[in-house]
């Protein structure tokens, strides 16, 4: 049996890259490093024996070309929660590499999909973007009050996971007649999450303890998978938060 823990994450470099958009503190800085560190030695309760996080999982080599790089004090690590939860755990834990598992799947039509509801679906257009502008400035808000830990127990809350869940399932009211537009966004979603699934499962071997560092987002999908398949137990990250 595998126990895989999934720890779901913001993106601690603030890349702009999801559709709220944060204000992420300096990673770098001392009190946040402190922060990591206590989250660090609370998931090193779990004993994982291997960490994979979301990198491309076609971009393995030169990942681990950095993590060993960091290992040998030849890598200053940057701000990245690549770097500062799965770099430094696997570091202290001793683990020769690194497991990157993530694909980007199909393209998802998000613009395609908004600009269909803006002509014919106003108001999921604006349900969806006050509920864009909300999280944005509660997430702003918690960045500033919160602690590393905290928030990271906050996003992987069930309530959380649900309401990010939330979103990609309310684009399936998105299209009319034979347009399935909005469901072609929750459809290359899922796609998405399949195949970093499937190259999680690819690393697993009986008796591992995998910790899965990954985009809060992803938490719906790639826990309702691992909960669903033979083999593998769900471990609960709040118990290690």
């Amino acid at each position: 049996m595998t126990q895989l823990l999934i720890l779901g994450t913001y993106h601690f470099a603030n890349p702009g890259l999801d559709m709220a958009k944060l204000e992420v503190p300096d990673m770098l800085s001392t009190e946040k490093q402190r922060e990591i560190t206590a989250v660090l030695t609370a998931l090193a309760a779990f004993r994982p024996n291997k960490i994979a996080v979301e990198a491309a999982y076609d971009k393995a080599e030169s990942l681990n070309q950095l993590y060993a790089a960091y290992r040998a004090g030849q890598h200053e690590l940057t701000r990245n929660e690549i770097q500062q939860l799965g770099f430094r755990l696997a570091a202290q834990l001793a683990h020769e590499q690194i497991y990157a598992v993530d694909h980007h799947g199909s393209p998802i039509p998000f613009e395609a999909a908004l600009e269909y509801a803006e002509v014919h679906h106003p108001d999921f257009l604006t349900k969806f973007q006050e509920t864009l502008a909300r999280w944005e400035v509660e997430s702003n808000r918690h960045q500033q009050t919160l602690t590393v830990g905290e928030i990271l127990r906050l996003i992987n809350s069930p309530a959380a996971i649900a309401a990010d869940h939330q979103i990609y399932l309310d684009f399936t009211a998105v299209g009319t007649g034979d347009n399935y537009i909005g469901a072609e966004v929750l459809a290359g979603w899922y796609d998405r999450n399949i195949r970093i699934f499937a190259n999680l499962r690819q690393i697993m071997q009986s008796a591992d303890r995998i910790l899965l560092i990954y985009g809060a987002g992803h938490l719906a999908l790639l826990r309702e998978l691992a909960s669903s398949c033979t083999g593998i137990e769900l471990v609960n990250s709040l118990d290690y938060l």
